[in-house]
């Protein structure tokens, strides 16, 4: 019955630095924060971060893959279907990106360039899953496919990043969010003439 216990501590303590982590690499750049500076601020001592994290790389790793893990379990146990759901998810990652950018940019060129990559692809499958359900016949007629769409979205989502990022813009939720919807509008048009 030990384990049981010892496990879900494991699990609290490694959320727990995770999210001291991003607290501090959003605060002083991801390249800037020393293990001892995450362990104070975890409220953990620093031989507890290299039991979890062999280094700093394999700790923003665990942060991206927390991350899109999130999202994920956040698409898979919603009550939302199709569309609804594809906003939902969209408004989400938005936030994330919002208050975390500079680690969710490294963390989206970290992706693309490979590493945890996989977890990446759930994310545009969940995506692809949901305009299926949302378009099924239009998405023929319109000469498309729902996993086209869901390559596409996740393009605008890196484009309003690099967009944001490039000309030093702030990252506000409320506004990429309704920047991110009328983008996806002109995106589906194509799809609902097709209906």
């Amino acid at each position: 019955g030990g384990t049981k216990m010892s496990e879900r501590k494991r699990t609290k303590t490694q959320r727990a630095i995770l999210h001291a982590a991003k607290v501090l690499y959003e605060k002083h750049g991801v390249g800037n924060v020393p293990f001892d500076d995450i362990a104070e601020q975890a409220g953990v001592c620093r031989t507890t971060v290299f039991n979890h994290f062999a280094d700093a790389g394999e700790l923003q790793q665990a942060i991206a893959v927390a991350e899109i893990g999130e999202l994920i379990e956040f698409g898979e146990s919603s009550k939302l279907k199709g569309l609804p759901l594809i906003y939902a998810l969209l408004d989400k990652l938005i936030d994330d990106t919002a208050n975390y950018p500079r680690v969710m940019a490294r963390l989206a060129n970290a992706t693309i360039l490979g590493g945890e990559s996989g977890r990446v692809s759930e994310i545009e499958r969940l995506i692809a899953r949901h305009y299926d359900l949302e378009f099924r016949e239009s998405l023929a007629r319109a000469n498309t496919t729902g996993a086209m769409l869901a390559q596409m979205t996740m393009g605008l989502y890196y484009g309003q990043v690099n967009h944001q990022l490039a000309f030093g813009l702030p990252f506000e939720t409320e506004q990429m969010c309704k920047q991110m919807r009328t983008m996806l509008d002109l995106l589906l048009r194509g799809v609902r003439a097709g209906a």
